[in-house]
């Protein structure tokens, strides 16, 4: 049966009421009964709900949504990698909000499960970690910091010596009772471990790394290598066989002369621009030293420093110039030279030294490193007033900017002096006293030829028929002077003759050893001109000696009785 739709009530203006007699004329009421409360408001909701746009619509009732989560307590415990030790002091970062741990390497912190926590402490790698759902959390950190002691093979302390690692501009020195503190050690790389006098060290770091260190010595035997040896067929291979068949074991290598101009490729910007990179080098370091040192051969690099034409030339702002001629005062032979006090000179030969220390020398040594002489001193003029008071803190400073450029390099430093200004009270007028050059390098070089000592020197009318006693006498002052530094007194040595004194004789060159051995010199370098050098001198080859990086540490003789008083840690 079909029905018709429901009409639902009209939306709009009320109908005006009827008239009361009306309605209850037409209709008849029936007994009056009361409507629930519920049932009306049921109502009034299905009729304003018709009354919409679209018509009626069903009412909706929104659901209340979950109860927001809450940060939680817990406590976050910090250790030591390895150890387990806890770390107090330590920074637990999370949420914005910063905690420290206690004694205990405990510290409270509130925060939501999930949340990123940044954990740091002095001495530590930081690390990150994560809020656990349930529980407390632990972080172990790894230590950073590398401590021991520095030793020789007899367990006595070792001061002075340099610990860093390769590549990193952070050292440490050892006190003098041997013990350093080496902060920012990372996870991998090579620690180095450089002391005049004892071969250098070099440990991979990866595997925990004892920091107790014992040193093995060292002293280089050295023949002047010039250039000569490296353009002449068969020179080097000849003064090659020389050292295999003697006690030689080390070459200074002409690297940079007066001339002002490298003997080696490079492309080292400010020698370049200067004009100081030769188009043809003499040799290519990546060649040589690497043969060399196949050969268990020590490298020194000798540059000339302040006798420059080139470099004087290109840059007269560096020159000792001349008053009279507004160009660059020259010696009684010719040569320019640079001054020590200018603006720009230490930092030129800076980077040549870290260039050749880059290349691979052992040692890098500085020749010329003074003042000028020998010239129209009249008309000479330098950046600063030529007296001793500003000549001695410019070498200074020059020995200082290429010290600490050489510093983290696996290359020592060395600087040839003139003796004269050492047994003397004052400089010479040249600059050099044991003051300003003796803190700054590695090995110290005396050019001890007694055939350049004068008349009356040490009490002796001809000096040059003393040898022994000539390089004797000056040790001894020497040695006084470098006490307390980590600095190694390794001289120069004659074999050649020199004006009316005839060359030198096999006896006369093992007197100068001799002399330098009984002073403790570490080791001693030959010089001879032509390099051609008198064999008879030099002993035989000495066994089990090895010039190459010490890559393996062997415990050493501990000096203490207690062992639990070395320090020491793990990368």
């Amino acid at each position: 049966m079909a029905t018709s739709p429901r009409r639902w009530p009209r939306c709009g203006p009320p109908r005006p009421a009827e008239p009361l007699s009306q309605t209850r004329k037409d209709h008849e009421l029936p007994a009056r009964r009361l409507t629930p409360p519920i049932t009306v408001l049921l109502g009034a909701l299905l009729l304003l709900a018709a009354c919409g746009e679209d018509g009626p619509q069903l009412p909706f009732v929104p659901t209340p949504g979950p109860t927001p989560e809450q940060p939680r307590e817990l406590a976050v415990t910090v250790v030591t990698r390895d150890t387990d030790a806890p770390i107090e002091g330590a920074r637990v970062l999370v949420d914005g909000s910063e905690s420290s741990t206690a004694a205990d390497g405990t510290a409270t912190v509130t925060a939501m499960r999930g949340a990123s926590v940044t954990v740091e402490a002095a001495g530590h790698d930081p690390e990150e970690a994560t809020i656990p759902d349930a529980g407390d959390l632990a972080v172990d950190l790894r230590s950073n910091v590398l401590a021991g002691t520095v030793t020789d093979q007899e367990g006595a302390p070792v001061a002075g010596a340099r610990i860093f690692v390769d590549g990193a501009e952070t050292m440490a020195v050892s006190d003098d009772d041997g013990t350093y503190e080496l902060t920012g050690v990372p996870e991998t790389g090579t620690l180095i471990v450089k002391m005049p006098g004892y071969r250098l060290v070099e440990l991979a770091l990866g595997d925990p790394v004892a920091g107790d260190i014992a040193l093995e010595p060292f002293e280089a035997r050295a023949l002047y290598a010039p250039a000569a040896v490296f353009e002449a067929p068969g020179r080097l291979d000849a003064m090659l066989a020389l050292l295999d068949r003697t006690e030689a074991n080390a070459l200074v290598i002409d690297v940079k002369e007066t001339d002002g101009r490298l003997f080696y490729a490079t492309d080292l910007e400010p020698a370049a621009e200067v004009g100081a990179v030769r188009e043809t080098p003499i040799f290519d370091l990546e060649e040589l030293l690497p043969m060399l040192k196949e050969r268990g051969i020590y490298t020194i690099a000798r540059m000339v420093v302040m006798k420059d034409n080139t470099t004087a030339a290109a840059r007269p702002e560096l020159a000792v110039m001349n008053t009279a001629t507004g160009e660059p005062w020259r010696d009684n032979i010719g040569g320019a030279w640079l001054d020590p006090s200018a603006p720009g000179v230490a930092e030129y030969i800076a980077a040549i030294a870290g260039d050749l220390a880059d290349k691979g020398f052992d040692e890098v040594q500085l020749d010329y490193i003074r003042f000028f002489s020998d010239g129209p001193y009249a008309v000479a003029d330098t950046n600063l007033p030529n007296t001793q008071s500003f000549r001695l803190p410019a070498i200074q400073r020059v020995l200082r900017i290429v010290s600490e450029e050489l510093d983290t390099t696996r290359a020592f430093l060395g600087a040839d002096v003139f003796p004269i200004s050492f047994i003397v009270p004052d400089d010479q007028g040249i600059g050099q006293r044991p003051e300003v050059i003796m803190p700054y390098v590695d090995y110290f070089c005396p050019m001890l030829y007694p055939s350049h000592f004068g008349p009356g020197v040490f009490g002796f009318e001809v000096p040059n028929n003393f040898p022994y006693e000539v390089v004797d006498r000056s040790l001894e002052i020497m040695n006084g002077q470098a006490e307390g530094l980590p600095v190694v007194i390794r001289p120069w040595i004659q074999d050649f003759g020199y004006g009316t004194f005839p060359p030198y004789t096999a006896d006369q060159v093992r007197a100068q050893m001799s002399a330098a051995a009984d002073r403790e010199a570490v080791g001693w370098m030959i010089w001879n001109a032509r390099a051609t050098f008198t064999e008879p001198a030099l002993g035989p080859p000495r066994e089990g000696e090895d010039a190459g990086p010490v890559t393996s540490i062997e415990p050493a003789p501990s000096s203490s009785p207690d062992p639990s008083t070395t320090p020491s840690a793990s990368p």
